[in-house]
């Protein structure tokens, strides 16, 4: 798949927004261990993959979010 040029641009793109938002979920406290850029499926749209956290996490981060909001 990657020896499409868009699929890479946009694992790139998708890489580093994970990047991102791990460094913003840091400084909240926070760590999603496999927050990671993947390659596009259906569109060649850059995708994070979010997966990987435990229940009691995203019920952390969901918390702190809705103070937040």
């Amino acid at each position: 798949m990657l020896h499409r040029p868009q699929y890479a641009a946009a694992l790139v793109e998708g890489s580093q927004a994970a990047h991102d938002l791990a460094e913003a979920l840091k400084l909240a406290g926070f760590s999603l261990p496999s927050l990671c850029g993947e390659l596009p499926t259906i569109t060649d749209k850059a995708l994070v993959h979010l997966g990987g956290a435990s229940a009691e996490l995203v019920r952390e981060l969901a918390a702190w979010i809705r103070e937040r909001a």
